[in-house]
């Protein structure tokens, strides 16, 4: 029930009591009165009567008292007379109420001593009556009794037509008390309490909702401003609390590096714009999830022990250098970490935050810079050995060959001679090699077909890997861009990667060779270097694979892992070095017995003419 509807009743209940009781009151009172007028008008019908009685009684003339009640206008249907003799019998009796028992002299007696006799209300058949009982005597004589009746019924009809009225008075005027009360509790109680109620609400969910309309000086108009006054209080100090959370929202969005917040529970509630930007990612695909939840592969990578002891309070801070991470969109990246434990104003810890620096591009640059650097060194090393060695080794296979003339045709010639000179032939290609790699050709750039060139690569090897059992798909986009490069030195370096490939099956596989057109938009950002479309070669066996452990070296010059005498270390580092002189990329991933795959990167040139 409302609170203004038990105003109403609180107010209603004691006021329609009180008009209860008024009217049980007036009622009564008008009983009394009609009783009072009723029974004065018996009793002074009954004493006339009783003058003109005595005389007749004294006489026993019944007819002279027919002449008196006609002459006394009394009414046949309201009255009734009855007269009595001495000892109490009916003596004359008239009209409708008139009693016909008898009546005893001990009756009559009493009475004779009260000279305006005795009247009592009594019920005539089912008729309530007022009657008047009077003692007629003369000089202490008792002749005989008179007794008039009057009935009621009138004057009840006139109290309960009364009544009604005033019944229905009351409850007009309650009706209108109803009315009048409740339309102003509502409009002083029940509507300024309901827009209290309202705004009350709004405040709680937080949205903007108008004052309270004051009316008036009572309590409510005084709780009404204080609300108002409250209420634009909390409105300010709310759309401060926005504004400073907006802005550290900003600061927090804004930051270069990524932003990882969380809950004492582990569940990620800040995904900064730079994690978006970076992983492609949304917030809502993260906000709520536990972070291992949302990134298994973090437990993995060993993450987990050390959010745990931010959560926990045991580790203050953390640094994770140099971390590798594997992501959903980008591959593998390089972070440094740093995380710090949240702690509330209670001083307890309240979650935990991560801030990612991506660190992948400065670590790739440091990597190529040592890698040019330790190329350097070994190209002038390899120049300065291969001219050392150049010149006695061309003495040596001169002398050789000489003494094969002088042998002549006629007689055999050593064994020892023939593997002289081509063991100096071998090292004569292995110093071209060298010298090749210490001072690559000059490069003779225009735009090439990659079709074109990817078909001659393969032509090229097509019946060694025919020979070797091994199956060939390929898998070329028909519109891919030109490309601005040296057509021999990429057809090398496309060539000792398939090479590479079909010496890692030799019991047989599948080489699978693709090509396709990337937009600038899929290519990530390098330091120092704009984004730009290129095209994507795709080069893949079912090999033997390559252990994890050789991964990082597999471009290092010199290093081979087909045994010593079955290759120089060179192919790889030449194809890296030709790549990376035509403005491309190489990356490799490879799993022992599943095969290995080289994706190159060689950026658009322009069309061919």
């Amino acid at each position: 029930m409302s609170l203004g509807a038990k105003l109403t009743l609180w107010l209603l209940v004691p006021l329609l009591a009180m008009l209860m009781l008024l009217a049980t009151v007036w009622l009564r009172y008008e009983r009394e009165t009609h009783h009072r007028r009723a029974a004065a008008e018996v009793e002074r019908a009954a004493n006339t009567l009783a003058i003109a009685v005595a005389e007749v009684l004294q006489r026993h003339s019944q007819p002279d008292l027919s002449e008196i009640v006609k002459r006394s206008a009394l009414d046949t249907a309201r009255f009734g007379l009855a007269v009595y003799d001495p000892v109490g019998n009916p003596f004359f009796t008239w009209g409708l109420f008139a009693a016909n028992r008898s009546l005893r002299r001990e009756n009559l007696t009493p009475v004779l001593g009260l000279p305006r006799g005795v009247g009592r209300v009594e019920e005539i058949g089912d008729v309530p009556v007022l009657s008047h009982l009077i003692a007629v005597g003369t000089g202490g004589t008792l002749l005989g009794g008179l007794k008039l009746t009057m009935s009621l019924q009138e004057i009840q009809a006139i109290l309960t037509r009364d009544r009604n009225a005033f019944l229905g008075t009351l409850a007009a005027v309650a009706l209108l008390l109803i009315v009048l009360i409740s339309a102003l509790i509502h409009r002083t109680v029940s509507r300024p309490l309901g827009q209290l109620t309202e705004r009350i609400s709004a405040l709680a969910s937080g949205k903007p909702a108008d004052e309270v309309a004051v009316s008036g000086r009572d309590e409510v108009a005084q709780l009404s401003q204080a609300f108002n006054a409250l209420g634009r209080s909390l409105e300010e100090t709310r759309r401060r609390l926005l504004e400073e959370a907006q802005h550290a929202g900003n600061i927090i969005q804004s930051i270069t590096d990524g932003i990882v917040g969380m809950d004492a529970a582990g569940r990620i509630r800040t995904w900064n714009r730079a994690m978006v930007d970076r992983y492609g990612i949304s917030e809502a695909e993260v906000l709520g999830r536990n972070l291992f939840d949302a990134f298994p592969i973090l437990e993995s990578e060993g993450v987990r022990e050390e959010v745990a002891g931010l959560l926990s309070g045991a580790k203050p801070t953390v640094l994770l250098r140099h971390f590798e991470h594997e992501t959903r969109h980008r591959g593998r990246v390089v972070l440094n970490v740093h995380g710090s434990s949240l702690r509330g104003a209670d001083g307890d810890i309240a979650g935990a935050v991560l801030a990612l620096e991506d660190v992948t591009d400065r670590v790739t640059l440091a990597q190529e810079v040592q890698q040019a650097e330790k190329l350097a060194v070994v190209g002038q090393l390899t120049a300065g050995i291969a001219h050392q060695i150049g010149t006695p080794l061309n003495v040596i296979s001169g002398s050789a060959e000489y003494l094969m003339m002088e042998w002549g045709d006629d007689k055999a010639r050593p064994e020892e001679l023939e593997i002289i000179i081509a063991q100096t032939d071998r090292i004569a290609k292995l110093i071209r090699q060298l010298l090749n790699f210490a001072r690559p050709a000059r490069m003779e750039s225009r735009s090439l077909d990659l079709h074109e060139l990817l078909r001659t690569v393969l032509a090229l090897t097509e019946h060694q890997i025919a020979k070797e059992g091994i199956a060939v798909t390929t898998d070329v986009e028909a519109d891919l861009p030109p490309i601005l490069g040296d057509a021999n030195q990429l057809e090398q370096a496309f060539l000792n990667i398939v090479i590479n490939a079909w010496h890692a099956m030799p019991g047989g596989g599948s080489l699978a060779l693709g090509a396709r057109a990337v937009p600038a938009s899929d290519r990530h950002r390098r330091v120092g270097r704009t984004t730009q479309p290129g095209v994507e070669v795709v080069i893949a066996d079912t090999g033997m694979g390559i252990a994890s452990e050789h991964m990082p070296k597999i471009f290092d010059p010199f290093f081979s892992t087909k045994g010593v005498g079955k290759g120089t270390g060179l192919g790889l580092a030449i194809c890296r070095r030709i790549i990376e002189d035509h403005h491309g990329s190489i990356e490799v991933e490879s799993v022992v017995g599943r095969g290995t795959t080289f994706t190159i990167w060689l950026p658009a040139g322009r069309a061919t003419t």
